[in-house]
């Protein structure tokens, strides 16, 4: 994403990269069965479109207004906000470990992503920082309805993730076409090249994963796990770009790891 967005603004790299994930997802499809639009009348993927449309926006306009540090920490915090959310909506039990595990985790975020220095915090504006708060919020929504979905046995995951995947392209799209410069500047090779890596490799393939791992894993459970991410990029960082890790941040990378294996145990104890 970094890389692209060097050569495409940011409203037309999400809109671009949703679109060219609709059509992989699509192809992918294809090999085993046949795309069946009569997924669209299912009001979920619409609901799941949206919500992960937003939450792309909302994140993209954010960061614009506050730092990256910022912005890194308050959308990943949605995760006690989807433990409570499959709590009230699922039924999902808290449970000891859990309820150990959340507070972790947000210490595991704060430290992996600060290194344990306020001064990183310093800088942010409150519109972007409620923006991307926002964020974090609609994906909290997104993860909880995704599990209650493909926990249904009559639900078809390939089929749900090509319609997903169209529905939140087309909820980028206007702002990509009102406030993007899609319709008028050409997107060089380069550009391309970062949107069909991410669209294939950050987006269709993760959210399959994803999305057939989530029916036998809980909401909360998904949530923590996804906190790997952080620690993944923090430490590719530090190996490729030579970056330096905070003594902090491999604290709190080591917070996370313990806040999955106790959410893990946890699940695993249902």
């Amino acid at each position: 994403m970094k890389v692209g967005l060097e050569y495409v603004d940011p409203y037309s790299f999400a809109f671009l990269r949703l679109l060219l994930a609709f059509v992989f997802s699509v192809v992918l499809l294809r090999s085993g069965e046949r795309p069946r639009a009569d997924m669209l009348r299912d009001w979920r993927v619409w609901a799941l479109g949206v919500l992960n449309g937003g939450g792309f926006i909302l994140q993209y306009v954010g960061i614009a207004l506050t730092t990256a540090t910022r912005t890194a920490l308050l959308t990943q915090s949605n995760v006690v906000v989807t433990a409570l959310v499959s709590w009230r909506l699922l039924g999902e039990p808290m449970g000891l470990a859990n309820l150990i595990a959340l507070p972790l985790a947000t210490l595991g975020v704060f430290l992996l992503v600060t290194g344990g220095d306020l001064s990183a915090l310093s800088g942010g504006q409150a519109t972007g920082d409620l923006l991307v708060i926002l964020a974090g919020w609609m994906w909290s929504f997104f993860l909880v309805l995704n599990k209650h979905t493909v926990s249904k046995k009559d639900t078809n995951i390939s089929q749900m993730v090509v319609w997903v995947m169209l529905v939140t392209a087309m909820a980028t799209a206007p702002f990509a076409l009102v406030l993007g410069s899609m319709t008028r500047a050409v997107l060089p090779w380069e550009g391309w090249g970062a949107v069909a890596y991410t669209a294939a490799f950050c987006t269709v393939l993760p959210y399959l994963l994803f999305a057939r791992a989530q029916r036998f894993v809980s909401a909360t459970l998904a949530a923590i796990v996804l906190l790997i991410e952080v620690v993944v990029a923090i430490v590719s960082s530090t190996l490729m770009l030579g970056e330096q890790l905070a003594l902090g941040s491999g604290l709190g990378a080591a917070l996370i790891c313990i806040s999955i294996v106790l959410a893990s145990r946890s699940s695993g104890s249902r």
